[in-house]
């Protein structure tokens, strides 16, 4: 009975941390500048209105998928450029930003793949006030790219 009496109070501690850790994991809040870049973008390429993509949160990284293709492109245009899973899949729809971390006030550490030419870069991305977002892709170091000008749409 004392044997059977252990082993429950181990497996109440057991749930308890359990519980506990993943109420700490849910109460972990981003900041307030990190949560502006969750929304629906008009991409601007060189001060040109350019496709639109939709930013989103999966277990506290942010992606991005592209919902309307750039003029020019039809909705049944494939990525032939790109590589891997990529190569040949709808460029509407695609998932065009992965696995960006909040690092301060940016989002770092993921990637961004151009369908135009099918390259991944790596990238950074972080918000002017609410309407407006900055994405830099690059190879290697920041300092080897490009950055676009994102603009909200309500």
């Amino acid at each position: 009975m004392e044997k059977t009496r252990r082993k429950g109070l181990c497996t109440v501690f057991l749930g308890f941390f359990v519980l506990a850790s993943v109420a700490a994991a849910c109460a972990q809040q981003l900041s307030p500048k990190l949560q502006d870049a969750v929304g629906h973008w008009q991409v601007i390429d060189n001060d040109k209105p350019n496709g639109h993509v939709d930013t989103y949160l999966v277990g506290g990284m942010l992606f991005g998928r592209v919902t309307e293709v750039r003029p020019g492109r039809t909705p049944k245009d494939v990525c032939d450029k790109c590589s891997g899973d990529l190569k040949n899949q709808l460029i509407l729809g695609m998932v065009i930003m992965r696995n960006f971390k909040p690092d301060g006030d940016i989002w770092a550490g993921g990637t961004v793949v151009d369908p135009e030419n099918g390259k991944e870069y790596k990238g950074k991305i972080w918000t002017l006030g609410k309407d407006k977002l900055s994405m830099r892709g690059y190879i290697g170091i920041s300092l080897l790219g490009r950055t676009q000008t994102w603009v909200r749409i309500p």
